[in-house]
Parts: structure tokens; sequence; C-alpha cells
């Protein structure tokens, strides 16, 4: 875990406790094992209260909270989310990620598709090679297609459950 990650998260333990919280955490440590556990669920009762009284006096988003942030992009948050994951959830999450940069890859390319034909007289025609065709008419396939059957199931799953559907014009 980098430490920049681990900050964010003492940020946020630090600004929903207090520092009687702070040292009934640190007596934890002296007390016999079924005061422990007794103590341990206070403590968390303790900074959830504190917590919706903050939220309570302080109607405005945390900073850096509030998706503004030009930082948070999707493979930045991955990167921040790794650490924290199990080796099943880091799959799925690297799965994910690179399910999004592909569908960004794809936008980029149908960007530069559109430019080109605006730009270039007769690049119309070259582009339908990449944009239309029915495989069983014995015309291109797709791009699009292509690059769907180049996912794995779980990742064509995903790309369809975020509305993926090419087939939409």
């Amino acid at each position: 875990m980098e430490q920049q990650d681990g900050n964010k998260v003492m940020a946020f333990d630090t600004l929903f406790s207090t520092n009687h919280i702070a040292m009934l955490k640190i007596l934890l440590s002296c007390l016999d094992y079924q005061a422990q556990k007794s103590m341990a669920v206070y403590i968390k009762f303790l900074e959830l209260q504190y917590t919706i009284h903050y939220y309570n006096q302080n109607p405005h988003p945390l900073c850096g909270c509030t998706g503004s942030d030009a930082s948070r992009d999707l493979p930045s948050l991955c990167k921040e989310l790794l650490p924290y994951c199990d080796e099943k959830e880091k799959k799925q999450i690297e799965q994910l990620c690179s399910l999004f940069q592909s569908m960004e890859m794809y936008r980029e390319f149908s960007k530069t598709m559109e430019t080109m034909k605006d730009m270039i007289p007769g690049f119309a025609d070259m582009s339908d090679l990449f944009s239309s065709g029915d495989p069983s008419s014995g015309s291109s396939p797709d791009i699009m297609s292509l690059l769907i059957n180049m996912l794995t199931p779980e990742q064509q799953e995903i790309f369809q459950m975020f509305g993926g559907n090419h087939n939409d014009k």
C-alpha cells in the first residue's frame, strides 16, 4: 500500500474520531479479552455517533470527496483500491478497469474516425469497413463486434451491464 493511500484512510479515520476515542483505543490493549470486546463495540459506537453529529453540523461535502476532482479517473481509483482487496477482488477490479480502458480506446477511435471523415474526402467510404456490415452478407463485420469478441465472457457481461449495447445507434 502506498503512503498516500494510507494517508487518505488515516485522514478519514482522524476526521471522524476524537482525542477521547483515540485514548480509548490505546487503553483497549490493557483490558482483558472480554472487556476488549465490549470496549471495541463501544468505540465503534462513539465513532458512528461522532460521524452523525459531524454531518449534522457540517452540511458541506468533504474536500476531495465531491467527485469533481480531475484525479478521480478510473485507473487511479483502481490502483488505490487494489491494496485493500483479496486476490479474487483484485482480479475483478483489474478486469473492470481493463474493460473501461478498452471502452475509452473505442471512443477515442470513433472520434478519430469521425474527424478523418470530415477532413479527408473519400475517407467516409473507407471508414465503412470499420463501422458497417453484416457478416452473413459477405461484407466486413463492424469493429465493435470484433472488439467485444476479444473480451472475456465476464468482461462482455460487465460491458452489457454498463449499457454497452453496440447495436443501438
